[in-house]
Parts: C-alpha cells; sequence; structure tokens
C-alpha cells in the first residue's frame, strides 16, 4: 500500500500482531479515498507471522530491534518516512468500522485551522474481553484523566486513532516519551487554541486483559499521567476510590 504522491500516511508500529492485525489491513485495502494514501509500518522485532502478513499485503516494513522501540520516538521515525500531507496514526489492533473511515478522517482538514483530529474509537464485539471492558473507558476514568479533558476542551487525543496535519507534526513531534506521547502532543498544540477536533470516523478496538495485564496498564497510565505534568493527589485517589460510581460500573462489568 503505496503511492507516488499520497494525500495521506496511515502509519501503524506492530508487534506480533497476529490475526488482528490481518483485519486491521483488510479494512485499510477498501477504504475510498479522493485521491492516494500510503500505509507505513514500522515493526519492533515481532516472532510471530506479522512480517508474513505485511507481505501479503505488499508492505515493507521499516524494522527497529525490540530495545529501540519507544512511543513516541517510533512514530516519529515512521512519520519522518512518510510522504503524506497528513499523517494518521492507528493501533496495529485498531481496525476501521468501514469504507468511508479515511475519508471521514481527511474531512476536517478542509478548514486550514484543524491542526489535528480525533477519530471514534469503539469496543470491538468479535473478540472476548477482560469483563472490566464491558464497563467501557468510563471505569479507568480517575481524576486526572477527568481533570484532563476539562482542560483541553473537552477532548482526550489518543494514537489508537488519529490524523495530525504534517507542518503541525514537524512543529510538535512526539519525542522520546516513554507513554502518554498523544497526551504530550496534545499539551505541545495547546496554546495554538483548540483546533484538535472530534472526527466521527471509528475505529474498533478493544484489549482483552488478564488481571496481571489490568494491572500494567493501570501503573503504566499512572506514570504516564505524571509524564505529562497530571497531578494525582492523595485526595484524588481517596475521591476516587470511595467514588460509588466506580462500584457500579464495575458489577455491570461483571
Amino acid at each position: 500500500m503505496r503511492a507516488e504522491n499520497p494525500i495521506a500516511s496511515v502509519i501503524i508500529p506492530t508487534y506480533n500482531g497476529g490475526e488482528l492485525f490481518r483485519k486491521t489491513l483488510q479494512a485499510l485495502a477498501t477504504q475510498q479515498l479522493a485521491g492516494p494514501f500510503e500505509v507505513v509500518v514500522i515493526d519492533s522485532g515481532s516472532r510471530d507471522h506479522t512480517l508474513e502478513i505485511l507481505a501479503d499485503f505488499g508492505i515493507e516494513p521499516l524494522q527497529i530491534p525490540n530495545s529501540e522501540f519507544n512511543h513516541g520516538a517510533t512514530r516519529d521515525r515512521a512519520a519522518a518516512a512518510a510522504k503524506g500531507e497528513f499523517l494518521v496514526f492507528i493501533n496495529q489492533d485498531a481496525m476501521p468500522e468501514n469504507e468511508h473511515w479515511l475519508a471521514g478522517m481527511m474531512a476536517p482538514f478542509a478548514n486550514p485551522t484543524v491542526l489535528a483530529v480525533q477519530g471514534g474509537i469503539r469496543e470491538r464485539d468479535d473478540i472476548r474481553r477482560f469483563f472490566w471492558d464491558s464497563c467501557g473507558e468510563r471505569f479507568y476514568f480517575t481524576s486526572e484523566a477527568k481533570n484532563w479533558i476539562a482542560r483541553y476542551h473537552n477532548m482526550g487525543f489518543s494514537t489508537v486513532g488519529c490524523a495530525i496535519r504534517r507542518s503541525v507534526w514537524e512543529q510538535h513531534p512526539f519525542g522520546t516519551i516513554d507513554i502518554m506521547e498523544d497526551k504530550h502532543f496534545q499539551r505541545q498544540v495547546h496554546h495554538r487554541g483548540p483546533e484538535i477536533v472530534y472526527s466521527p470516523a471509528t475505529v474498533l478496538h478493544t484489549h482483552d486483559y488478564t488481571f496481571a495485564q489490568l494491572r500494567r496498564r493501570c501503573l503504566d497510565e499512572g506514570y504516564g499521567w505524571r509524564l505529562v505534568g497530571e497531578r494525582y493527589a492523595f485526595g484524588d485517589c481517596v475521591r476516587d476510590t470511595l467514588r460509588g460510581s466506580n462500584y457500579r460500573e464495575l458489577w455491570r462489568g461483571w
């Protein structure tokens, strides 16, 4: 999926993507866009059949050792190799909902003041989920996440499914931040105004956690919020722990 003069570059970091990744590529192959686009993959040492899947779609990935993977810098490296005027980031397990997804992500850029676009993210219904995920994202919304969204124009920015104007990324790359590279970008461009806009173009994306994986994610999320300067005071922790809605959501998920 390469093009000589692409309008958009869809950028995907991969590591052991498996068959879910094949579905993502199949969905990308059906996209209807008024102009060419390319898919740029950067793989960090996959040991499953991810490289064979890429070969099936005629994609030659950028490759780095797994030890060099960094959420920010790896995406920056792929973006630097991309040719499109618009950089579209998705995860390997985020599947466009329909063939109009990419066009929907591009549409807001018709307004020249738009810096970046956040697409919709919806749970998949074709894989088993860890039961807490049945609650949706609300269960994970502790005070620091809620405060962030309120501060940044009621918009969370996520590389699970987003797009950035290349000229903006060149001024504000993700950098070498370990995690929360998307929120780091959002904070960098905040001074330029509220021109990160929402598009209903949606990707399907669900985690299938074990309890240990969920614990690891929660620790990573807490670390990430600190990296982007979001304070989580002891009082916030107590209030989140005692908040009845969290337990109601947990019961719903069970």
